[in-house]
């Protein structure tokens, strides 16, 4: 990627919409930025694997990832799905960490990297040591909302909760995600899941948009169908 191509892709970025970054003093904020480093990670491709030491702070600036592992009949678990301004860190500050998960691209991702190295010369701000404290307090949150999520035995009741999961996490118009990814983050077959969604639209409670992409028409209904 070229220097201009780069720096097309870091002005789309506002560090204000960053919530690691967003109440670090600016100066500090530029040291870690100058010292970062950035990345493209092509469709398929590989951030990380699991049982890689997690040495750096992974941040999303466009594109998607899936934070993924196989159990031991080979079936894919999608353990979260991030996109621009999320954050991968989980770990970081633990000595001799590893990934428990490993990072795929969903599409053509870039992301800036920045090491623990670099990291821990500014965890001594009170500032930054809070909003660290916050965003794990955030993280924790996100886990049980997603156990408990998984812990529905009503397949249709599990989909309609991670469609509203999904759409209050990434606020877009619509659900951008492959059936596959949509079933093996619910440990589900892709059939079922197939036609669970069937099942939802036919009800006018969603939508199919093309070939990966879901609409929520009707979220009052979608709730009732989760209670």
């Amino acid at each position: 990627m070229t220097d201009e191509e780069w720096l097309g892709v870091v002005k789309e970025c506002s560090t204000e919409n960053i919530p690691f970054l967003a109440s670090m003093p600016e100066e500090e904020k530029t040291k870690l930025l100058e010292k970062s480093e950035l990345r493209r990670v092509r469709k398929g491709n590989y951030l990380f694997h699991e049982g890689d030491s997690v040495d750096a702070i992974y941040i999303i600036l466009k594109g998607k990832l899936k934070l993924t592992r196989f159990d031991a009949d080979g079936r894919e678990q999608i353990v979260g799905i991030f996109a621009k301004n999320d954050t991968v860190w989980e770990g970081m500050l633990i000595e001799d960490s590893c990934f428990p998960y490993s990072g795929v691209s969903m599409v053509n991702t870039f992301v800036s990297i920045i090491y623990r190295k670099d990291f821990v010369k500014v965890l001594s701000d009170f500032h930054l040591a809070l909003n660290i404290i916050a965003l794990l307090s955030r993280k924790l949150h996100d886990a049980n909302e997603r156990n408990l999520l998984l812990s529905t035995k009503d397949p249709k009741a599990r989909l309609a909760a991670f469609l509203l999961y999904r759409e209050k996490r990434d606020h877009e118009e619509t659900i951008d995600l492959r059936l596959e990814d949509i079933a093996a983050s619910l440990s589900m077959r892709p059939e079922t899941a197939s036609r669970k969604i069937k099942e939802l639209s036919d009800e006018g409670l969603i939508k199919r948009v093309g070939k990966s992409r879901i609409q929520i028409l009707n979220f009052e209904g979608l709730e009732d169908v989760t209670s």
